[in-house]
């Protein structure tokens, strides 16, 4: 099922929430902003030498043959994951 609603009709059906459930959302979406926050400081750029040891380690798995066709990946997604490949 697809809904498709604007920003105005949300908050709409938001206001219409009894008083717990928009202190319920009200919290989960506080959450959400504090872990995306964190995880954003988390972030940092990559140094050259963390890029060429990861391009190293990447042509070793391709020459010992660690690799999977997209075929091969899109194949284990589909079967684990079904929704993602609607």
């Amino acid at each position: 099922m697809n809904a498709t609603l604007s920003v105005q009709e949300l908050w709409s059906q938001i206001r219409m929430l009894p008083a717990g459930d928009r202190h319920w959302l009200a919290n989960k979406l506080y959450d959400y902003e504090e872990v995306y926050e964190k995880e954003e400081e988390r972030l940092t750029p990559y140094t050259m030498e963390e890029l060429h040891a990861r391009i190293e380690r990447s042509r070793a798995n391709i020459k010992a043959g660690r690799v999977r066709t997209t075929e091969e990946v899109r194949r284990m997604i589909e079967s684990k994951h079904p929704w993602l490949c609607e």
